[in-house]
């Protein structure tokens, strides 16, 4: 068992309390804003990417313009076929997050999770020349032999299904070194919920407009941190969902982290140092098959952006 970790907002609950089955909100007593309470969320953007690369050439534009750092989610295809642009965005300050989208880790064997990975953390190295500090499989699943395979490799973060609504949690399991970081999620309509996404409520039938909107609603709930991610060729490439971004850029009511560090520290949000078992786990998947309102197709592109990492 790992030393315990100190910090102001680190909860510690004692293993008489009752586990967690779904949800953490008994656990978040204290810890949303009181009444009056202007404290702004704090923000950061992930970017998702398995298609292409001008997407997020668009959003490293942007991010550029404005001295902001992101997330950067990306897999084995992305690294092998872009080396040069990944790179230069680990040099600017993105955290790079490995990614294998081909299967949820959910019940796969240690052996394997471990295997791969490994390869996934050998190749986020090999490109960006700095360590893997986080990963994720398909829909951001993870069990014990996920933590366990992170141990063995130094990985610090494992991506996780968001468990409480836009609230973006990071967990500490007692018995583990590896953290797990409960993305902020939402649900909409009747497809059940889904992480703070672009693609998940296009996936879901949302609209841009409604996507827009889920945003605004989001940030009046006073999340102390907030995980908004954007698969680049939707986000990064649709004109109108391009704009809800711009608009949630340009917002008075979020403040944005310095980088991942930063978000990710004690002090910025919400940690919740617990037994693993107290730890809930969201494996709610309606949206398997997408069900858009919009197709892809029939969206409008923006224009092609500048190229920050271009090579000269």
């Amino acid at each position: 068992m790992r030393r315990a970790r100190m910090g102001a907002l680190v909860v510690v609950v004692a293993l008489a309390l009752p586990s967690l089955v779904g949800c953490a909100d008994w656990l978040l007593a204290g810890f949303w804003p009181a009444a009056g309470d202007t404290a702004k969320p704090l923000g950061l953007m992930q970017l998702i990417e398995f298609h292409d690369i001008q997407g997020l050439r668009n959003w490293a534009h942007e991010l550029e313009q404005r001295g902001l750092k992101s997330l950067v989610f990306v897999q084995k295809n992305m690294l092998e076929a872009h080396p040069t642009e990944l790179r230069w965005l680990a040099d600017r300050g993105h955290e790079i997050a490995g990614g294998h989208a081909d299967e949820p880790f959910w019940d796969v064997a240690y052996e394997t999770q471990h295997q791969l990975m490994s390869e996934t953390k050998t190749l986020v190295e090999a490109v960006t020349g700095r360590p893997m500090r986080a990963f994720g499989s398909r829909y951001f699943a993870y069990d014990e032999n996920t933590l366990r395979a992170a141990d063995a490799l130094g990985i610090e973060y494992i991506l996780a299904r968001g468990t409480s609504d836009v609230e973006a949690l990071i967990y500490e399991p007692d018995e583990y070194d590896c953290k797990i970081i409960s993305v902020s999620n939402v649900t909409f309509e009747d497809m059940g919920r889904g992480s703070l996404c672009d693609y998940s409520l296009w996936a879901r039938g949302s609209t841009a407009a409604e996507f827009a909107q889920v945003l605004q609603e989001a940030l009046t709930k006073q999340p102390k941190r907030i995980m908004v991610a954007s698969h680049a060729y939707l986000g990064g490439m649709k004109q109108s969902w391009w704009a809800a971004y711009e608009d949630l850029l340009d917002s008075s009511d979020i403040r944005w982290a310095a980088d991942f560090d930063a978000w990710a520290a004690p002090e910025s949000g919400v940690n919740i140092q617990v037994p693993l078992s107290q730890i809930p786990v969201n494996r709610e998947v309606k949206y398997d098959t997408p069900t858009p309102s919009e197709p892809l197709d029939e969206l409008e592109d923006v224009d092609e952006m500048y190229n920050p990492c271009a090579v000269p």
